[in-house]
């Protein structure tokens, strides 16, 4: 270690700081995959799976993804590919975790309980993509 002189004459040790001051680097997290509530509202487009009164319909479409990006994309490719026009998202992307998959689905679909995967299913599911939608609400067109 080296000897500073000090203003007086006399000597001081210097001290190290084993790099106090260095920037510290943290790994950077990344987001853990997750299922992801998509509200979104498409056209009738070309799809025939509406009634012939009704010009669109919303939906939602719940999404196992990267994060909420991901999921949105998803979202849209699906209902895409399945002949929906794509009219926009209704509201936030929000993130489900498992543990409350079966309150949410029994708060928001109740009557539908049945027909949507259970947690066991959705936990299996969670580290590829995966979209599935409840009930298609539809709208007639406007006057």
């Amino acid at each position: 270690m080296g000897l500073l002189h000090a203003a007086g004459g006399g000597s001081i040790r210097a001290i190290p700081l084993f790099g106090i001051f260095r920037a510290r680097r943290r790994a950077l997290a990344l987001p853990a995959r997750g299922l992801f509530l998509v509200n979104v509202k498409v056209g009738r487009g070309c799809s025939n799976k509406l009634s012939s009164g009704l010009a669109g319909a919303y939906v939602s479409a719940y999404v196992t993804a990267a994060d909420q990006d991901a999921a949105t994309r998803l979202a849209i490719t699906k209902l895409t590919a399945k002949g929906f026009e794509f009219l926009g998202t209704q509201g936030p992307v929000s993130r489900i975790e498992l543990d409350d998959w079966a309150q949410h689905i029994a708060q928001s679909w109740p009557e539908f309980v049945d027909e949507l995967p259970k947690r066991a299913e959705l936990a299996a599911a969670m580290s590829k993509d995966m979209v599935f939608f409840g009930p298609f609400v539809g709208y007639e067109r406007s006057a």
